[in-house]
């Protein structure tokens, strides 16, 4: 099975928790805190390889978590990091973000690595809240929490040179013909159904790559046949040969539905060079010839003529593509967009009478790494919120003494000094 553009859903890990402990000695009367901190949670981490041709395993398997931290322990001993998840892509795999279709990454470089969800620190222990005024907290953190997220995976070929042309044009025979690859070939239209690959051998030492994409017909931009399903792959290529079937009634007029179809799906596409190529000519009379370059004459456009089954002027299309390729550039990975970092201010809003909730990321996180079971835990986050000026927001925003104020998953009754 062929997929090449699938959802999935990743976790980090979260932190440890740090640990409240106090150090238990003989002849040590007054061993003080000695919490370790709890260690990282595992990354999620995307990596190219070139031996994955397809996004499959990601069709049956879609959701990904990384293991937590481990918690810290007495001594000052440390929780041990999570192994990080690192999960295999297809080289051209174009990584998005499902709302706003932003390119987070594009991944094109065998072995490149790309951290999409950061592991959660963990939690301090005790001993890191040591101070001259504080000589035995029992106050420690838990670990921070992981990052969830929904991505979109979009796999573009990476191709030299892509096969364009109408269904049963012969595009798979051309390739079989000129590369090391097999494509299914039959005399029954859509015989390709998904992008093959070949490497086409020039001289003793170059070679290019060649993708043959499933044909097109007229409305495919309308979902006819397979419409645009695959065209995705030969947006990074820097040409195209284009096969013309003569059998397939009026070359002209098929030429012109060709292009028309990939200038519907991008403007550009319809721009990019083309090796149009006449195929099935050992069909031909001497006056179809004719009346075929006639009429690609008055188009201006330069043809040749090939029998892709008898191999016949196949040689003279590799030499044509191979040094039109040595004079264009490199076709350059997707950028990723940039998308400016919000200044996050938190907001309060009025749910009903007397509860009110707290929006704001940096607090809920805080929040969530408190353990309002330890007796600590309260005046340590009173003074947090009088440190972040959030006192004078709830009092801005109509907060009274006794109401209920949600943060992230808790609700706190406010009091004020």
């Amino acid at each position: 099975m062929f997929i090449d553009l699938v959802t999935i859903k990743v976790k980090s890990g979260s932190g440890g928790s740090g640990m409240s402990s106090f150090r238990r000695e003989k002849y040590v009367p007054k061993g003080g805190p000695d919490g370790g901190d709890g260690g990282r949670g595992g990354h999620i981490i995307l990596e190219a390889d070139r031996n994955l041709t397809t996004l499959v395993d990601f069709h049956y398997s879609g959701h990904y978590t990384a293991k937590d931290g481990g918690k810290g322990a007495g001594a000052n001993r440390h929780g041990r990091n999570a192994e990080d998840m690192v999960i295999k892509c297809p080289i051209g795999t174009v990584v998005k973000d499902p709302q706003t279709g932003a390119v987070l990454k594009d991944l094109t470089v065998h072995g490149e690595l790309f951290r999409i969800a950061r592991g959660g620190r963990g939690g301090r222990g005790n001993a890191r809240f040591r101070s001259s005024t504080r000589q035995t907290p029992r106050f420690y953190e838990k670990g921070e929490p992981g990052e969830e997220k929904e991505l979109v995976l979009e796999l573009k070929m990476l191709a030299d040179v892509g096969i364009i042309g109408m269904a049963n044009a012969g595009k798979s025979t051309l390739l079989s013909k000129i590369s090391n690859a097999h494509p299914k070939i039959a005399d029954y239209p859509f015989t390709t159904l998904t992008p093959v690959l070949g490497i086409v051998k020039y001289g003793e030492y170059d070679s290019f790559v060649v993708a043959d994409i499933p044909g097109l017909i007229e409305g495919a931009s309308d979902g006819k046949g397979l419409g645009f399903d695959f065209l995705r792959h030969i947006e990074r290529t820097r040409l195209y040969i284009h096969v013309v079937d003569p059998t397939q009634g009026d070359v002209a007029e098929n030429f012109n539905m060709i292009n028309n179809e990939l200038k519907k799906y991008d403007r550009k596409l319809s721009k990019r060079p083309q090796v149009v190529v006449i195929n099935k000519t050992d069909l031909l009379t001497e006056k179809e010839i004719k009346a075929i370059k006639a009429a690609f004459k008055k188009k201006k456009v330069t043809i040749e003529f090939i029998s892709a089954k008898q191999k016949e002027g196949l040689e003279k299309v590799i030499n044509t593509v191979y040094n039109m390729l040595k004079e264009l550039p490199a076709v350059q990975e997707i950028q990723p967009s940039f998308v400016p970092e919000k200044l996050e201010r938190p907001v309060v809003e009025k749910l009903f009478d007397g509860v009110y909730r707290l929006y704001s990321k940096r607090v809920e996180k805080k929040v969530a790494m408190m353990d309002f079971n330890n007796p600590e835990t309260t005046g340590v986050f009173m003074r947090y919120l009088e440190g972040e000026g959030l006192d004078e927001l709830f009092r801005e925003n109509g907060v009274q003494p006794g109401d209920t104020i949600v943060i992230g998953e808790r609700e706190f009754v406010y009091e004020e000094d």
